[in-house]
């Protein structure tokens, strides 16, 4: 990031330690100093011109590297009940997209009855009205299409559910920043762990140092998209797991930073020595408020309200948890008395009030003054978990809890990553694409924990992987968990194999097994928008040093070279204005399949981000 800095400093040591012995110079002659003196003017004024010469290939490097990248493609997945009608004649015409359905959703398999249209050959108008949960890309269809289309939909942008976008995560975060400024709610990602069955490649042995220069650059960038009350969740194991507890307290350090525990592998992954079952998550949340929700159970027990057992449950340890709840003659509660004073003792735990109703004391069978686990103020919260209920022949409150802390500890089976995880997405997609997924539910469960800030949160994950987040998202609207936008970025080559195909088919079913849907009336209304970026590649591509350029300027000599040859040479292919007369026309060399093709770049949408 400052290569001149680093080298200058690296060259003062050089001298210090290589060329200067301090410790000669009191024994050393006036013209043996004179030496030493004119050996270091040598070196600095050598090293001097290597260091001006690197840093500018690396400034140069940079300037690419933070260069805004063009968006270099722009489509839509649209659900055909977000489709006017008047599209339907050109939907059924167009093979490409029918055969895409063929594949994803196995179409041709549903037959017709009395009230169903079957699959047939054309398609008709109808079967499309009988299927509107089937996604359209625009990609199998004209530009002209495609614009007419999305011009169709007021307020597209408020309507758009989700945001794919294909490229390195850092350029993405780069790009989205103005538009996304202060707007995200939370982050999850679940970034390379750097784990032995799945290193990261490196061109140095400094694999810890670089993994986390990569993550500090990224959240760093991603957290200037959060709101005030936004979160982030991080996953990772123990190869990492206290480095990126460090990173957390340098750039969260006014977030309170809590690490769960989630048994992901109950097999294990045998180590040295330990056999490994967990990985962690990392919530981080503000530190002036209540970030976190609580989680719902079905397997609901009644624990005693008094407190029991040992000195701490003693009346003195509480006062202000000694007062009545007060019954009626059918022992239903019906409300919460003062706070007893310290010298007022009831002779019973419960007490005949003279109206038909009856208070009820925290008093043991031994007659010692007890507790409720909770004061007056807190228990009036809870007031519909209470229950009076007869017990052992006396009748006692009993709390029938249905909301429920999240624990740091998670171990339920649906978060293994093996069952959850690989088997769920490999029966999604039909074959094993991608390796390691997390489990859908961990992910699930993760965002869920989050309590909602605003009505639709946006959720972002620039490590998306085979898009469990978006997934996650998704099965999250389905059970009436609420409604919330997402954001993922991923760069890999399987975008285009499992993370986009794994949101359309999620999209259209919530169940699957061997490719094929299991249930054709589970989908979701829907609008997706995915997006492809120039890469760090694409811009050295179109870079073009220009040969008179360099003729002319040979004539400075060496100060030309050493300082300014990069920028001058290259600065009407790094960002050509004239293109802009012809905006949109604006085409650059982009590399797809590893061949280089001249594409015209989405100069609107890029802008769009921009701004």
């Amino acid at each position: 990031k400052d290569l001149r800095g680093f080298l200058t400093r690296e060259l003062d040591f050089f001298i210090k330690s290589e060329v200067i012995h301090l410790d000669d110079i009191d024994t050393t002659d006036e013209k043996r100093a004179d030496s030493y003196l004119a050996k270091v003017r040598a070196i600095k004024r050598v090293g001097k011109i290597i260091i001006d010469f690197l840093a500018q290939i690396e400034d140069f490097q940079k300037k690419l590297w933070l260069k805004k990248k063009f968006v270099v493609d722009t489509n839509w997945c649209i659900t055909l009940d977000r489709v006017d009608e008047k599209f339907y004649p050109e939907i059924i015409e167009n093979e490409a997209q029918i055969a895409e359905w063929r594949e994803m959703y196995a179409i041709h398999e549903i037959e017709g009855n009395l009230t169903t249209v079957g699959y047939s050959e054309p398609l008709t108008i109808e079967f499309l009205r009988q299927n509107k949960n089937l996604v359209l890309d625009t990609r199998h269809f004209s530009a002209d299409f495609k614009e007419r289309l999305i011009a169709s939909i007021d307020n597209l942008d408020e309507q758009t559910d989700g945001l794919l976008i294909h490229s390195e995560n850092f350029q993405a975060l780069q790009l989205i920043t103005e538009r996304y400024r202060r707007q995200i709610d939370h982050i999850y990602i679940d970034p390379p762990y750097n784990a032995k069955s799945s290193e990261i490649l490196y061109k140095n042995t400094f694999k810890h140092s670089s993994w986390i220069s990569m993550i500090f650059d990224r959240l760093s960038q991603a957290k200037l998209l959060l709101k005030q009350t936004g979160s982030a969740t991080i996953a990772i194991d123990e190869n990492e797991n206290l480095n990126l507890g460090k990173i957390l307290e340098m750039i969260f350090p006014e977030y309170e930073r809590v690490c769960v525990s989630v048994i992901h592998n109950p097999g294990g992954i045998q180590g040295k020595n330990f056999s490994y079952t967990h990985e962690y998550a990392w919530f981080c949340y503000p530190s002036n408020g209540i970030y976190i929700g609580t989680i719902k159970r079905d397997d609901t027990g009644a624990t005693p309200f008094r407190d029991w057992g040992g000195e701490e449950s003693k009346r003195e340890a509480a006062a202000n948890c000694f007062y009545p709840i007060i019954v009626n003659a059918e022992k239903e509660i019906i409300g919460i008395g003062d706070v007893l004073p310290d010298d007022v003792h009831p002779q019973s735990s419960i007490v005949d009030n003279g109206d038909g109703t009856f208070s009820i004391y925290p008093i043991d069978g031994n007659g010692v003054e007890r507790k409720w686990r909770f004061a007056k103020d807190t228990v009036l919260g809870i007031l519909d978990e209470l229950k009076c209920e007869l017990v052992a022949g006396e009748w006692a409150i009993r709390r029938y809890k249905t909301d429920y802390r999240y624990k740091t500890v998670w171990t339920d089976g649906r978060y293994n990553a093996n069952t959850q995880g690989s088997n769920l997405l490999n029966n999604i997609i039909g074959e094993k694409r991608f390796s390691f997924p997390k489990s859908l539910y961990t992910v699930q469960d993760s965002i869920a924990a989050i309590k909602k800030q605003s009505d639709v949160p946006i959720v972002i994950d620039f490590f998306a992987g085979s898009a469990t987040t978006g997934h996650a998202i998704l099965n999250l609207q389905r059970t009436g968990n609420g409604d919330r936008k997402y954001i993922l970025v991923e760069m890999g080559e399987y975008f285009y194999t499992v993370t986009l195909p794994r949101m359309k088919k999620v999209i259209y079913s919530a169940d699957w097994k061997n490719g094929k849907p299991q249930n054709r009336n589970t989908g979701v209304s829907h609008i997706m928008k995915y997006i492809t970026l120039e890469s760090y590649e694409d811009t050295l591509s179109n870079i073009e040093l220009d040969d008179d350029k360099h003729q002319l300027a040979m004539k400075l000599g060496d100060e030309y070279m050493i300082h300014y040859m990069f920028d001058y040479e290259a600065k009407e292919s790094m960002l050509s204005l004239d293109a802009f007369n012809m905006p949109f026309s604006y085409k650059l060399k982009i590399i797809e399949n590893n061949e280089t093709k001249l594409k015209t770049v989405d100069l609107c949408e890029t802008f769009n981000f921009l701004i």
